[in-house]
């Protein structure tokens, strides 16, 4: 078992136990081939382990980091909350439609669904998968797997719920959707593995909002998989909301494969966690194939935010663009690996790639990675990254105009910030993320 450290040994064996444990009753294991995929990836799990800092791929945050303690799984309770206690994290208190998860588990109580056109299905995989599971299994073997996917194999082995989301040909969701998953304090740290399908068929358009949050300082992990399918000319905006405790682990996958004509616009915003690690990894699998990959992510204190995207150009005459700025305090640490991938062969496609970082401290620091792996000619790549901090003669600037210090370092701050807080649509998802930044509370 290549694992190394004893810490993480006793994990894999913790998980390993779990698993033994649950397997008879999670979701799709009375149908031998969801069981046998759960087998599968337990067994890669042990083969390769939780990543390590010997792995390029986690070179800034290892496996070690996330597994420091061992987290049980969460057993299903009447947890006793109320609608109302949803609101600090709800986009719009009406008119969205939402899907709720407590401690990985769907809170059907929570939820609320009216007005899905003829043909949508939002409910939760579990429930879908135990009615019908010969109709989904195709999907078993979407998964990413390779030496560095340990986290994704512990996802694979031990989901027990999430979100199901599927649009047939040409429907059309007039209201965001609100994927809200909520972790709770409880007596012993627990692990969450919410496992999400979603499926656009061919002309479908909606907008899908997946936010992570914590009810209270509750130390906790969240390790979670989204599969995201869009079908020809599909448009789909996605946005990731990640506010989760100061205390909680995150580590995320989202998971992308687009066919002819189909857009996708990601949009993610990071404000929470005391350890995050998202990975995005898009396959523009068809000609005139879109995607726009935008990042937000804010850290201070000690957190720690590990941000990868991998995008690969597989047909000819496929676009895609990336930003991502990053602003961090005191002694945060940021990480941005972006890759961008075209293989020979494939022709007339377009790619650009940026990130920009502000750091407000000498103490901070920032990993910027940007990537071409380019084996065509006729392509149109670029890429960029950038590292400032505040512009002194800005702030004199405006200090001299009869501003405070802390407000003018706020307005730059803001600037700093705009280009990507202006993309964000609906503008529900807008004013919630700028209440939630508190560039008003980004102190020296």
């Amino acid at each position: 078992m290549a694992v190394g450290e004893g810490t993480m040994n006793n994990s894999l064996q913790t998980y390993q136990s779990q698993w033994n444990e649950r397997l008879p009753a999670l979701p799709g294991c009375k149908l031998l081939s969801w069981r046998a995929a759960r087998q599968k990836s337990m067994e890669r799990l042990l083969q390769i382990g939780l990543p390590t800092q010997k792995m390029e791929t986690w070179k800034y945050t290892s496996g070690k980091l996330l597994s420091q303690r061992g987290y049980t799984l969460p057993d299903p309770a009447c947890l006793g909350l109320d609608p109302e206690d949803l609101s600090p994290y709800l986009l719009e208190q009406q008119e969205s439609n939402r899907l709720v998860f407590v401690n990985g588990l769907v809170a059907p109580f929570l939820s609320k669904l009216h007005d899905l056109p003829p043909g949508v299905r939002v409910e939760s995989l579990a429930k879908v998968v135990n009615n019908a599971p010969d109709e989904w299994e195709p999907y078993l073997e979407q998964f990413l797997t390779g030496p560095d996917q340990g986290f994704s194999e512990l996802n694979h082995a031990l989901w027990a719920d999430g979100a199901f989301v599927y649009l047939p040909e040409g429907s059309r969701l007039e209201k965001p959707l609100q994927l809200l998953f909520l972790t709770t304090t409880s007596q012993n740290p627990m692990m969450t593995l919410p496992w999400n399908l979603i499926i656009a068929g061919g002309n479908s358009q909606a907008v899908l909002v997946e936010s992570y949050a914590t009810l209270g300082q509750a130390i906790h992990f969240t390790n979670s998989y989204t599969s995201l399918v869009l079908g020809d000319k599909a448009q789909m905006r996605h946005l990731l909301l990640l506010g989760e405790s100061p205390f909680a682990h995150h580590v995320g996958t989202l998971q992308c494969t687009q066919t002819m004509g189909s857009r996708l616009h990601s949009q993610l915003f990071s404000i929470g966690g005391k350890i995050t690690r998202q990975d995005l990894h898009v396959t523009l699998a068809g000609t005139e194939a879109e995607c726009s990959l935008d990042g937000l992510f804010f850290a201070k204190g000690e957190q720690h935010m590990d941000f990868h995207s991998a995008i690969h150009h597989t047909h000819s005459t496929t676009r895609s663009q990336q930003l991502y700025k990053g602003i961090l305090d005191e002694q945060a640490r940021g990480i941005f690996n972006g890759l961008v991938h075209v293989p020979s062969g494939v022709e007339q496609t377009q790619s650009q790639q940026t990130t920009a970082n502000l750091l407000l401290s000498d103490r901070a620091e920032i990993d910027a990675k940007p990537q071409l792996e380019i084996n065509s000619n006729a392509v149109q790549c670029s890429h960029g990254a950038t590292v400032g901090s505040l512009d002194p003669e800005a702030l004199f600037y405006l200090q001299s105009r009869g501003i405070d210090f802390a407000t003018a370092r706020t307005l730059l701050i803001h600037g700093f910030a705009e280009e990507l807080l202006q993309r964000f649509s609906p503008a529900s998802v807008r004013e919630w993320i700028e209440r939630s930044f508190h560039f008003g509370g980004v102190h020296a």
